[in-house]
Order: C-alpha cells, then sequence, then structure tokens
C-alpha cells in the first residue's frame, strides 16, 4: 500500500525516496515508519542504505560515537534527539563534501569495541 500511495503522490516510490532532500533525513525515515509496515527503527535505515540510498544507520557504534561527540547522551529515539543527529550530519556533510553514509561509516569505526 505505501508504494501504490507514493506513487500517486509523488509519480513512483522510487522517485520520493530518491528525492528526499538529505538535510531531512529524519523526515524520510519518518514517513517509513508511519506510512510503512515494519519500517520503523533500523529496518526502515537499512531499507534505504540497501536501496542505494544516502543516509546514516545508527548502530550501536554510530550512536557511541554520537555521544562521545557530545550531539546526543544516549541512544536518540525521540523527536529532539533525532533533530540534534540530523543536524550534526548536515554540518558534517557540508564540512567534509562527504554522503552521510561515509560519515555514518567513519563514526562507527571510529569507536574502539
Amino acid at each position: 500500500i505505501l508504494v501504490c500511495d507514493l506513487e500517486d503522490e509523488y509519480g513512483s516510490a522510487g522517485a520520493c525516496i530518491a528525492d528526499w532532500p538529505n538535510e531531512d533525513f529524519i523526515g524520510l525515515l519518518d514517513l517509513l515508519k508511519t506510512r510503512g509496515s515494519r519500517l520503523g527503527g533500523m529496518t526502515g535505515q537499512y531499507f534505504l542504505r540497501f536501496l542505494g540510498r544516502d543516509g546514516w544507520a545508527l548502530s550501536r557504534d554510530v550512536v557511541a560515537a554520537l555521544i562521545r561527540e557530545g550531539v546526543v547522551d544516549k541512544a536518540p529515539t525521540g523527536k529532539g534527539a533525532m533533530k540534534a543527529v540530523q543536524a550534526a550530519f548536515n554540518e558534517w556533510a557540508a564540512e567534509s563534501g562527504r554522503p552521510f553514509a561515509h560519515i555514518s561509516r567513519t563514526l562507527a569505526l571510529g569507536i574502539d569495541a
């Protein structure tokens, strides 16, 4: 149903996902969570990565790095914490010129686990 709804609204589900601005990645995650079946949390993040869509994956190591960097103080679950994550990724992407997926992977690899 989600795919058909997105097709009606955006011309295709692929266009919706591909054209969604990175600066509002949390909005795309929220769309998947609220309108898709079982696409909240990590499932939605990995689904988008599997499709080749740039974005982060808030794995344990990425969350640990975000805590280390002072972005959040615990695993981000609420809207305020997710906005802080979005702002941090937006800033790091602007500074580095790197996509969110590269930043996410770099954060994960920077944790000595």
